[in-house]
């Protein structure tokens, strides 16, 4: 079985949002990770291009702000990376760095 991450993102630097630190999280536990980059007013692309893994797949992309209210924006640019991820069974969608004490509890119960 195959498991696909995703997130989404936008102005992380000018944001100090730590998104390497999340995807980096996520990576031991997925096949790919696609990251939807929204055009902003900084390197966030090539902050997400500098993480060294094979299994990111950037896609750019254009928010639209006369979404922002009541968060549609975020839900378009959710589906917009589902649409390129290919597990539609098992998928993670990450905002925040996963600890590792999480990860052992969440997703491998013994």
């Amino acid at each position: 079985m195959k498991v696909s991450g995703f997130t989404f993102i936008r102005n992380a630097v000018k944001l100090e949002y730590p998104i390497v630190p999340a995807i980096e999280s996520i990576l031991p536990l997925c096949d790919e990770v696609v990251v939807a980059v929204g055009k902003g007013e900084d390197t966030t692309r090539s902050l997400i291009e500098s993480i060294p893994s094979k299994k990111i797949k950037i896609i750019d992309t254009v928010w639209d702000d006369s979404l922002r209210v009541g968060g549609a924006v975020l839900a378009q640019e959710t589906n917009k990376a589902l649409k390129i991820v290919h597990s539609r069974e098992s998928y993670l969608r990450v905002a925040k760095p996963l600890r590792q004490r999480n990860r052992k509890r969440n997703f491998f119960p013994l």
